[in-house]
């Protein structure tokens, strides 16, 4: 655990020359997790910018920091803390600065379980609450007149953004906090989010990814009750998008009526990630999964059969309490057999108030953290294998590539399955979609040459 108390230690000079805008109208969001976050700290960057603030390459430059936080897994919530441990220093040498501690550490709410241990933060505000978060500024000198966008204050828009459309979760996973942190689910509207995508594509955007904590449950919550399909094929008839993705889906939510329409909108990628989470019948009925391996097995076998050449991703959760050796071989006998092209692994950390954190109390349940270990290293190499093979098979093809920007002198790109793509070209291509032949693959990412 960080050492939280407050020290007398003066913090690292700031550099006011950086930036002409005074500190007291300088903001710093630092961020940990998903994509949800991600796009959560991107609208509330837009938002600040919107109401006279600048942002600042470090905290002591800021008088105004925002931690983003995570509870998804143990190791999120302790960077988040030692984060919150480095800046006591500062909060002593600067007692104006304004430190809020957001996201799901917080929870629904605005009550965070860690509240007393944190003297150093002044507000704690509930994941996704943009708008409470600004108001929280105190040297705004504009009013928010208009919905934010993530890229509207940008001088160069990303090719790729990610969209929020449903916030929280319905289900009840028996590892996952979401839904204690971040409360039910809650859609946004069609025509909200459809113009909002307009309008981001009109900065210059051309690739957008719906989010959603189960994104296929969208709109269910909704008076005309709307589901995901007609969603996508409103942000798909737009003018200037290029390109259309969405996550993370939930095999109970995977309709046949979806699968047919991602494969019938040609600018909506074959690309879907579906966590599994285990290859044990026994462990998803722990879990609380709600379906069964062979229904898995069903549904990849229909979206394969429907979406030619789709690029599946899956997540999968080790060392679950109640999961045996047995278990776990049939882990690696489901990944073996659908060979994903990607998979997130996660060694199973217990959460407080969940159900497997009261399952791993059980010493009859329990597996230990060795064990978690050797277990996610298995899955990794079985897994590297598997995508060395399949990146392998892309040599010699050309390969449609969305061009996001430059790194260490080539430009990187996603293909239409999200494989990261690198090649040379003397011009900038930013934007584009540049043929690219494969010439070398590595189990991660293509590279090639422009045609």
């Amino acid at each position: 655990m960080p050492d939280l108390s407050f020290s007398n230690q003066p913090p690292p000079p700031s550099h006011p020359d950086r930036d002409p805008t005074p500190r007291d109208r300088r903001y710093y969001v630092w961020t940990v997790g998903c994509q949800m976050n991600s796009a959560d700290s991107e609208r509330l960057e837009a938002a600040l910018q919107q109401v006279g603030y600048s942002p600042a390459a470090r905290p002591e430059e800021a008088s105004f920091i925002v931690l983003n936080s995570c509870s998804v897994r143990a190791s999120a919530e302790e960077r988040i803390l030692g984060k919150l441990g480095e800046l006591v220093r500062l909060k002593r040498a600067q007692p104006d600065t304004r430190i809020v501690l957001w996201g799901c550490m917080v929870g629904p709410q605005h009550i965070s379980p860690f509240a007393q241990r944190l003297p150093m933060v002044d507000h704690f505000v509930a994941p996704s609450a943009v708008d409470a978060v600004v108001a929280l500024a105190p040297n705004a000198v504009y009013t928010l007149d208009e919905p934010v966008l993530p890229v509207a204050n940008w001088a160069h828009p990303p090719v790729a953004v990610h969209v929020p459309i449903q916030y929280g979760c319905n289900m009840s996973c028996a590892y996952c906090v979401i839904p204690l942190r971040r409360g039910r689910e809650r859609s946004r509207p069609l025509a909200e989010i459809v113009d909002e995508c307009r309008r981001i594509i009109a900065h210059g955007t051309r690739e957008i990814t719906l989010l959603g904590q189960i994104v296929d449950s969208w709109g269910h919550d909704l008076p005309d009750r709307p589901q995901l399909p007609a969603l996508l094929e409103a942000v798909h008839a737009l003018p200037g998008l290029q390109r259309l993705r969405f996550l993370t889906s939930h095999p109970a939510w995977m309709t046949d009526h979806l699968i047919a329409t991602v494969a019938r909108l040609p600018r909506c990628m074959p690309d879907l990630n579906l966590p599994v989470q285990s290859g044990s019948d026994r462990v998803l009925k722990l879990m609380r999964r709600g379906y069964t391996v062979a229904r898995f097995h069903d549904l990849v076998a229909q979206i394969r059969t429907t979406i030619p050449h789709v690029s599946l991703t899956t997540d999968i959760i080790v060392g679950h309490p109640g999961e045996t050796a047995a278990d776990f071989a049939q882990t690696l006998a489901l990944c073996a057999a659908l060979r994903f092209d990607k998979i997130h692994i996660a060694a199973f950390s217990a959460r407080p108030g969940t159900l497997a954190a009261t399952q791993e109390a059980d010493p009859a349940l329990a597996v230990t953290e060795a064990e978690k270990e050797a277990r996610r290293r298995t899955l990794e190499q079985l897994q590297e294998g598997i995508a060395t093979e399949r990146s392998a098979s892309l040599i010699g093809q050309t390969i449609q590539t969305l061009v996001e920007g430059e790194s260490k002198g080539k430009w990187r790109g996603r293909s239409p399955n999200n494989k990261l793509v690198f090649f040379p070209h003397p011009a900038d291509l930013t934007g584009q979609l540049v043929p690219v032949r494969i010439t070398q693959t590595s189990p991660w990412a293509l590279q090639g040459l422009a045609l």
